[in-house]
């Protein structure tokens, strides 16, 4: 119990903010082996939870006989739950990554379609949407490219393609 009183809590609060910062960072689309460390750090922070979980039972305990407490707990539970059901390939249709239905539909269909026809959505011309990939360095042939193409074949990440074509300038 020594142990739990000393390191559960600084443990938490270290992995915690870890996987903050590499989702974060994955979110903004750096990859590389990022993926992989967050997914380690995320195992680590799950032992550490545990522990600050067993070593703070009464307190956690005490929340709960607070109705607003009990109310968060809920709601937010089963919002986590729904967002994990609609990520999972049985319900998201499957394909890709796991992300080809659900939320994803239609940033995938708008990745699939080639840039003469998605540019239009994203409030691009095909050429601007070219002339902006080009410019950010992203290896694309023309508007027959889709954004589809870009990550499979060249490695580029989706958020930072449709980053590139969103940002304002």
């Amino acid at each position: 119990m020594e142990f739990l009183r000393k390191y559960a809590t600084p443990l938490s609060l270290v992995t915690g903010l870890a996987v903050a910062i590499t989702g974060l960072l994955l979110l903004f689309g750096i990859r590389g082996e990022m993926s992989e460390l967050h997914e380690w750090i995320g195992v680590a922070f799950i032992a550490a939870l545990a522990m600050h979980i067993v070593r703070n039972w009464k307190a956690i305990g005490f929340l709960f006989k607070s109705a607003a407490s009990t109310t968060i707990a809920v709601v937010g539970g089963l919002a986590l739950a729904v967002l994990i059901a609609l990520h999972l390939p049985m319900f998201a249709g499957g394909g890709e990554g796991g992300h080809r239905g659900g939320p994803w539909m239609v940033v995938n269909r708008v990745a699939d379609a080639p840039i003469a026809v998605s540019a239009p959505a994203l409030g691009l011309t095909a050429n601007e949407a070219v002339t902006r990939l080009r410019g950010a360095g992203v290896p694309v042939d023309g508007p027959k490219d889709s954004l589809t193409h870009l990550v499979r074949d060249h490695g580029q990440p989706l958020p930072r393609l449709y980053g590139i074509l969103l940002a304002q300038r």
